[in-house]
């Protein structure tokens, strides 16, 4: 391929689909640091202390219990970030609210819908709030990052020279101004780009894993069904047999089953890197507290140590506040290198097309399309949960 024909690749990857590649970018960036947009716009989310050790459940189980003591709690979660409040998700019937806790000392700081800054974004930006179909489109763009990635090599020739060259802010060529720039921010965020290809392309791949039901990783275990209904344990005794059972394992989420056939699933972090907290995994009997099965991350196999890297290395939640930001700011270059092509391409071709239309092309229509829609429903659905099946837990008021 000549050197303009690998320019006409690199354009139409870019630009193609460059309105919905932009809001994908956009949105995850945002989702990055999404809990502390929340964190900073309301105190319910900010933990009151640093927490040095175990989360005191028997004290947050006292709290929910004299605040609400109607309804059942159906999971919570501990943030990997120390100055995050937690979150418990309880149900009343139908009626669904998010309780804010701080870990710390189990005090109660908050409640909340469903629908959350953190929430929007990722709607968007995981799926479009289109569902699986939504899913398919957004990893799907992970190919044209791949063509992105291998063309700018023969777009932008020997770039290594150029990554501390600060692009001259004194063009008269408002076109040449915005293809310096674009080439300067290429070169530094050309590695994390590679890395959301990559983690993307997995996401891609997993959909279809799990879709066509290929066995790829460990399988929960299942309960003998012995009655239609049973009594599950308080959330204290659950916490007190699961620590127990792993000592060593940070505990910061617990999810109460939906079936009579299921177990109850604690979750937390020991000491293997990159792996987000679902890595390690303990089975319990709702009713006994038994230990069914222990899924610990150092033991997984490579496909499924996989599956539970991709989140962390794809939003940055792994080491900090510090690493967050990272992403964030190399975020905003990604997102300003897909602008900034679309500005370009204009640039460069607005007297052959100058109607928006015929510029946008049956790609950009469609774009546009899916763009617009993926707003529109998530501003309507997002903040919207339907409960179909309520948790196997206590009502909060009947525990001791």
């Amino acid at each position: 391929m000549t050197a303009k024909s690998w320019f006409k690749l690199h354009s139409f990857a870019g630009f193609a689909f460059g309105l919905l590649l932009l809001l994908v970018c956009f949105t995850g960036t945002l989702a990055v640091v999404s809990h502390e947009i929340q964190y900073l716009a309301d105190q319910k989310y900010r933990a009151l202390s640093e927490r040095q050790g175990p989360v005191p459940w028997q004290v947050l189980e006292q709290s929910l219990a004299k605040a609400y003591p109607d309804y059942q709690i159906s999971n919570l979660n501990v943030p990997e970030q120390r100055y995050l409040a937690g979150s418990v998700s309880l149900n009343k019937g139908s009626e669904f609210l998010f309780a804010y806790f701080d870990p710390a000392s189990g005090a109660l700081t908050g409640e909340g819908q469903w629908g959350t800054v953190s929430r929007f974004l990722r709607n968007i930006h995981m799926y479009l709030s289109l569902g699986p179909t939504g899913k398919i489109v957004v990893t799907s763009l992970s190919f044209l990052l791949l063509i992105i990635l291998v063309s700018s090599f023969y777009v932008y020739r020997q770039w290594w020279r150029k990554g501390f060259q600060l692009p001259s802010a004194t063009k008269v060529s408002s076109r040449t101004f915005w293809s310096d720039w674009h080439k300067w921010t290429g070169v530094w965020c050309w590695g994390f780009i590679l890395l959301m290809f990559l983690t993307g392309l997995w996401y891609f791949t997993e959909h279809f894993l799990l879709k066509f039901k290929v066995e790829h990783y460990p399988k929960a275990p299942k309960l003998e069904l012995v009655t239609a209904q049973y009594q599950a344990l308080s959330l204290t005794e659950l916490m007190q047999a699961a620590q127990k059972a792993r000592p060593d394992l940070d505990i910061r989420a617990l999810n109460y089953p939906l079936s009579d056939k299921a177990p109850v699933v604690v979750t937390g972090q020991d000491a293997t890197l990159l792996v987000r907290d679902r890595a390690n995994r303990i089975y319990l009997d709702p009713v006994t507290a038994e230990v069914l099965k222990l899924q610990k991350a150092a033991e997984l196999k490579p496909v499924a140590y996989i599956a539970d890297m991709a989140d962390p290395l794809h939003f940055g939640n792994f080491a900090g506040l510090g690493v967050k930001l990272l992403y964030f700011v190399f975020g905003l270059g990604f997102t300003f290198l897909v602008a900034g092509g679309i500005w370009m391409h204009w640039l460069r071709t607005k007297r052959q097309q100058p109607q928006l239309i015929r510029w946008l092309g049956w790609t950009g229509g469609v774009s546009s399309a899916l763009v617009i829609a993926a707003l529109v429903v998530t501003s309507v659905q997002f903040s919207q949960r339907e409960v179909k099946n309520l948790p196997l837990s206590p009502v909060l008021g009947s525990l001791p």
